[in-house]
C-alpha cells in the first residue's frame, strides 16, 4: 500500500510542478509579448568593439573643462552585455535583448534557473549618475509570473555595471539621458 500512496504523492507533486512550469512560461505573463521595438537586436562583435572604441574616442576628446559626448545604441550595448555575459558565464541567461525607451532600460532573455527548463524573462531599470560613474539600478525583474531569485539578479545587475565601469574608468560623466533607441551620456576627463 505504501508504494501507492507514494506513487499518488509523486504524480500530484509532478502534475503541480509543471502546472507552474506552464504558468511561468506560458503567454499568459504577459513577457511574451514584450520585445524590443522594430524587432529582434542583431548581436554583433563589431557592434561591442564599437562601443568601446566610441567611448575610448569621447575619453579623448574630453578635458577637464570640456565636456565629450557618447551615443549608446541598442545593438552596441546588446552586443557588449552579450559578450560580458558569455566571458564571465556566471548568469544563465541567453539571447538578451537591450533596449532603451522612455527614460527606461529594458532587458530580456531566457533564463535556465535550474536544470533544463528556460523561463522568458524581463527586467526594468534606470541608469543614473553616482560620483562621476554610471550606476544601473534595477527597477522590476520576473521570470515568467514569478520575481528573479535575488542571486541571479545581483549578479546581473553586478555584471552590467562592471562592464561599464571597465570602458568608463576614465571619464566623470555629469549628465545622461535615455533616449528612443539610444542613451546619450555627457562627461569630463578627471582632473589629476
Amino acid at each position: 500500500m505504501s508504494g501507492y500512496y507514494l506513487l499518488k504523492n509523486f504524480s500530484v507533486i509532478l502534475i503541480l510542478l509543471l502546472s507552474l512550469i506552464g504558468l511561468a512560461c506560458g503567454p499568459k505573463s504577459g513577457i511574451d509579448q514584450i520585445g524590443p521595438p522594430g524587432g529582434v537586436i542583431p548581436v554583433s562583435q563589431e557592434a561591442a568593439d564599437r562601443l568601446e572604441e566610441n567611448f575610448y574616442q569621447a575619453i579623448q576628446e574630453a578635458t577637464s573643462s570640456h565636456e565629450s559626448q557618447l551615443r549608446i545604441a541598442n545593438e552596441e550595448i546588446t552586443s557588449l552585455i552579450a559578450k560580458k555575459l558569455t566571458e564571465t558565464g556566471r548568469i544563465p541567461l541567453s539571447n538578451p535583448q537591450i533596449w532603451f525607451t522612455s527614460g527606461r532600460i529594458y532587458m530580456t532573455g531566457g533564463v535556465k534557473p535550474f536544470g533544463p527548463f528556460e523561463f522568458n524573462s524581463i527586467i526594468v531599470a534606470t541608469a543614473v549618475v553616482d560620483k562621476g560613474q554610471l550606476v544601473v539600478k534595477v527597477q522590476e525583474a520576473h521570470m515568467g509570473v514569478f520575481d528573479f531569485p535575488d542571486a541571479i539578479l545581483e549578479s546581473i545587475t553586478q555584471t552590467i555595471n562592471e562592464a561599464l565601469v571597465g570602458i568608463s574608468i576614465d571619464l566623470d560623466i555629469t549628465r545622461l539621458e535615455i533616449l528612443e533607441g539610444e542613451m546619450f551620456v555627457l562627461g569630463i576627463r578627471p582632473a589629476l
